[in-house]
């Protein structure tokens, strides 16, 4: 969910985003209702942007896969990213393994055949490339699962507590990373892992940013952290949230999907299993564009091309 916050651009300047670098090899974007999209990266923007308006669901990505393809017919536009949220809201809300999500995964396979259809109405079958990714996976939660870590944070200890969940984020005050390290250590729970930063997992690659906590609390797969300004599952429609994500990446639970089809894929093939990190240089290669250094390896995707 985008806060006034959230919205602020030193949190994107870290990294710079793939439509940043494709502005700057002169390709022209279109971000869709996604998620930081429109913020600057160090003075560059997208060539457009669509504001996201009501929460993203089925009918706006058709919407906005319309205005896409319109784009690229009249031949403004190089790339459009299109966000859809629909899936998502339903693992939180009902669960991954819910009657209701996999209803709603059927509507949203019904809506890519039709998309699928569109581009072939258009005449862009043989010249846009599609690509259709999720940015993670969902597990089970209840209510029976939760880890409530507040009484074992001192508040005149730390400065600052932040979300809840699969991940906790604490930064101590000047003088107290021992003691609300140790106290937390100490409560010797078999569901979660407390890290410092410099001891995070090196696969994550999360621990050189200056924007991650001096203290690091995960949960096992399927456990839910409380803190003290947050005592209870978050709220998805009428009730506690039945699914999350945000757990280890390693976790099957945590798989996304990756598919893609167009001039520069091969058709009918499939790829051994593609990381996240990886996705980036297919874009980039569809795009015709250098990719920055990245932690992606080519060896897992080059097959997917003709």
């Amino acid at each position: 969910m985008e806060t006034a916050e959230s919205k602020k651009s030193h949190w994107f300047e870290g990294a710079e985003p793939l439509w940043i670098t494709a502005v700057k090899q002169e390709k022209r974007t279109n971000m869709f209702e996604w998620p930081g999209g429109h913020i600057p990266n160090k003075g560059t923007t997208s060539t457009f942007y669509d504001e996201m308006g009501e929460w993203p669901m089925i009918p706006h990505m058709m919407k906005n896969l319309k205005k896409a393809f319109n784009k690229f017919k009249t031949d403004k536009i190089d790339m459009a990213g299109v966000f859809v949220d629909v899936v998502d809201d339903g693992g939180h809300s009902y669960g991954p393994n819910s009657k209701e999500l996999k209803d709603i995964i059927r509507q949203t396979d019904e809506a890519i055949k039709q998309m699928l259809d569109m581009l072939v109405q258009e005449g862009l079958e043989d010249k846009v490339n599609i690509v259709i990714f999720s940015d993670h996976g969902m597990t089970e939660i209840s209510e029976s699962r939760t880890i409530d870590i507040s009484d074992h944070i001192g508040y005149a200890d730390v400065e600052a507590v932040r979300d809840k969940g699969a991940v906790c984020s604490i930064w101590p005050r000047e003088g107290k990373l021992e003691k609300v390290y140790s106290n937390l250590r100490q409560m010797n729970n078999k569901h979660i892992t407390v890290y410092k930063k410099e001891n995070l997992p090196e696969r994550w690659r999360y621990k050189n940013s200056q924007l991650v906590a001096p203290i690091i609390v995960v949960a096992e797969l399927g456990w839910y952290i409380l803190t003290p300004s947050g005592q209870s599952i978050d709220k998805y429609r009428d009730g506690p949230a039945k699914g999350h994500h945000g757990y280890d990446n390693a976790e099957k639970d945590m798989r996304g999907i990756f598919l893609a089809c167009g001039p520069d894929f091969k058709k009918n093939f499939k790829n051994g299993p593609v990381k996240a990190v990886d996705i980036y240089q297919v874009m980039c290669k569809a795009l015709d564009i250098q990719p920055l250094p990245h932690k992606g390896s080519w060896s897992s995707v080059k097959d997917i091309f003709i």
